[in-house]
């Protein structure tokens, strides 16, 4: 199981379909940069973490087999970043009730202004600071085909959904992709999500065009072709 990226879902593996594959298993270094962004995570007050996480971002966007550290450690710069001083940026930042429901998908909006003032964010792909709106409360992972892992594909999709009132995905499209080929796993598992029904006046309604993003890293091919991850 992944947390990572959802921590208010629940993430079910939805098993593999790989054959023998020549994916290089992470290496140390690796290993160390995605330990040290766990790490930084914990860290508090943030002020004492954000130059740490600059240079692990440094490190991070030198080799394709570290786009998760990269990853993770964007989205928490950007996000303890644009939380901390969310008033810079002409925003009303709400109380820490409202951050728990509405943020941070309300980040979408400023990475421009984020990365501008934020030198370390410029090398992060928007899609590494960019929000889904709604979190699915069961997401399931893409089976990685043996083409995706063979050939060493990573990326993401972004996907728009339709939601009936029982929360259920009942059509998705691909709304953008950094690869084609990943886009029929990506839509797989994006049909396969759940979801919390959006409730109007006390009723649950549908709800049409929800972003969705599936993101294709190297640790996923790493562990799809047997290493040893551990993550």
């Amino acid at each position: 199981m992944k947390l990572a990226f959802l921590p208010l879902s629940c993430l079910i593996a939805a098993g593999l379909d790989v054959s023998e594959s020549t994916v290089d298993c992470p290496d140390e270094q690796s290993q160390a940069l995605l330990q040290r962004v766990h790490e930084l995570q914990l860290v508090y007050p943030f002020s004492q973490a954000d130059v740490a996480y600059a240079t692990v971002i440094e490190e991070a966007s030198k080799r394709p087999m570290d786009d998760l550290a990269l990853h993770l450690a964007c989205q928490d710069l950007a996000r303890k970043t644009f939380r901390s001083s969310c008033s810079d940026y002409g925003y009303e930042c709400p109380d820490r009730a409202a951050l728990i429901m509405k943020w941070p998908a309300d980040i979408n909006d400023w990475i421009s202004a984020i990365k501008a003032n934020v030198p370390a964010l410029r090398s992060c792909p928007d899609a590494y600071i960019a929000a889904d709106p709604r979190l699915p409360i069961v997401r399931f992972d893409p089976v990685l085909h043996s083409d995706i892992v063979d050939d060493q594909l990573t990326g993401w999709v972004v996907v728009r959904v339709n939601i009936d009132e029982s929360g259920k995905v009942t059509d998705a499209q691909v709304e953008s992709s950094t690869s084609s080929r990943l886009e029929d796993s990506a839509l797989e598992a994006a049909r396969r999500f759940r979801y919390q029904p959006e409730l109007r006046d006390g009723k649950s309604v549908a709800s049409m065009d929800v972003r969705a993003t599936i993101y294709f890293h190297y640790w996923d091919l790493a562990e799809a072709a047997g290493c040893p991850t551990g993550h």
